[in-house]
């Protein structure tokens, strides 16, 4: 009488390791993880793509029901809604990177109107168009490697103008610009690297 007790005992306690089943987890060709305790409900396109997660030991029943975790496989929702959940992060992700970059493409686009402001500015601060005669011995002067900064017949040689300011605020600019190219390639790498 006391072996059948003991064995009761030993089979009542063995039971929740025994209904513990494996977990399954492949992702899809859009880049959805699902997950599954039924080996058979794997698309079979998918099977080489499945693995077998470690099983997780149930956590106390004194937890709410709110904040215990649904057994995956035991209902199509419970699926479903881990997936969800795990598509959810991936989407609000998607969602603040594409904002991020929609901003960063709309502040370039200004900056660059910006830069042709003021490179126009630097342009007319250097003060005089040459003709084709200047540029053309210019060119032979630089060419020579003898031209100096007194030679350029682009810049205005009156003592009071200086085109210095708006140089330094079209590289300054332009700076900005690179900057935020640099970045809107960034954001789009990410987002291909979360579309995989």
């Amino acid at each position: 009488m006391p072996y059948i007790l003991l064995a009761t005992v030993l089979l009542a306690l063995s039971a929740p390791a025994l209904a513990q089943a494996s977990t399954y987890q492949w992702r899809d060709d859009r880049g959805v993880t699902h997950f599954t305790d039924n080996p058979d409900s794997i698309p079979e396109t998918y099977l080489n793509r499945a693995r077998e997660l470690p099983s997780v030991k149930t956590e106390s029943k004194a937890k709410a029901p709110s904040e215990a975790p649904a057994s995956l496989g035991s209902a199509p929702a419970a699926t479903a809604g881990a997936v969800a959940a795990a598509g959810g992060v991936r989407s609000a992700e998607h969602e603040r990177l594409t904002l991020e970059l929609k901003k960063t493409r709309e502040g370039v686009a200004a900056k660059k109107k910006e830069l042709a402001r003021l490179h126009h500015k630097w342009s007319v601060a250097k003060g005089r168009t040459p003709t084709e005669d200047e540029v053309e011995e210019f060119e032979k002067k630089r060419a020579k490697g003898k031209a100096t900064y007194q030679d350029n017949p682009y810049v205005n040689k009156k003592p009071l103008s200086s085109p210095v300011p708006a140089r330094i605020a079209y590289f300054k600019k332009l700076e900005e610009v690179r900057k935020d190219e640099e970045r809107a390639r960034q954001l789009e790498l990410e987002l291909q690297r979360l579309a995989r």
